[in-house]
């Protein structure tokens, strides 16, 4: 899977001299970089109208996927049959303390289920206890488990010191992965336009990088990409993209 970019898929003027060009995140309206977002229902107590709603509002705005529960994949890919939209879910959300045998069982019962997404958290106790080895393999393995669909990793970096960050990147790396993300939520880290910049200079241009955690507002949107997201996380997109509707959640949630 290679990544593409904001620039690739938004140079409105080819041939033209790129420094004398605002990014296009910086002048796109909000509704044209729907499709930069993936529109993503985590929480306590979802239920299967909010996950069909959810789905249709992938739809009906375009964002580039609709990030769901595990147990309620079925009812996005009911909701979206027949229509171009895609449906993802995640891995151990949100802490990444399981075992690695049950976090492997989980990519593949995904993988069987047909979903288009995967983004799993990783195991950032292990790296933080100095056992880089089983952190390392943990991701492999779920990696391996979860082939052909590509895995988005939650690095965690706002916990790691310097080296911590660097060896993080590089186990997710080496492992294989499709994108690697800041964080798994904002009560870990806000998204940042540092640490995406970080992230994007880090890995090869082969991998690619996913905002997430607080994202609530346009500006925080047009920033990380233009820091060099490919893709942002967030629950707020229907608000984000029509400047209307609800907030889900406060700035310390996905």
């Amino acid at each position: 899977m290679v990544a593409p970019t904001v620039t690739d898929q938004f140079d409105p003027h080819p041939g033209d001299e790129p420094d004398r060009l605002p990014h296009p995140a910086l002048v796109l309206p909000p509704a044209q970089l729907a499709g930069r977002i993936q529109h993503t229902l985590v929480g306590q107590a979802i239920t299967e109208r909010q996950v069909r709603e959810h789905a249709r509002e992938c739809l009906e705005y375009g964002f580039d996927a609709a990030i769901v529960p595990p147990s309620w994949v079925w009812a996005a890919q009911d909701e979206m049959r027949g229509a171009p939209g895609r449906v993802g879910s995640f891995i151990d959300y949100p802490h990444g303390s399981g075992t690695t045998a049950g976090r492997v069982a989980e990519a593949r019962a995904l993988v069987d289920a047909g979903v288009d997404e995967l983004d799993s958290t990783v195991n950032i106790g292990y790296l933080l206890s100095s056992r880089y080895d089983e952190f390392a393999a943990d991701i492999r393995a779920v990696v391996e488990a979860a082939s052909p669909v590509g895995v988005k990793v939650m690095l965690e970096l706002p916990l790691l010191n310097p080296r911590q960050r660097e060896r993080c990147v590089q186990a997710a790396i080496d492992a294989g992965v499709a994108f690697v993300k800041n964080a798994s939520r904002g009560a870990v880290g806000i998204a940042d336009p540092s640490t995406i910049s970080y992230l994007r200079g880090a890995v090869p241009d082969s991998v690619g990088v996913k905002a997430a955690g607080g994202i609530k507002t346009i500006e925080q949107v047009r920033a990380v990409l233009v820091a060099g997201a490919d893709l942002v996380g967030t629950s707020c997109g229907v608000r984000i993209v029509t400047g209307g509707g609800p907030v889900r959640g406060s700035l310390y949630s996905y």
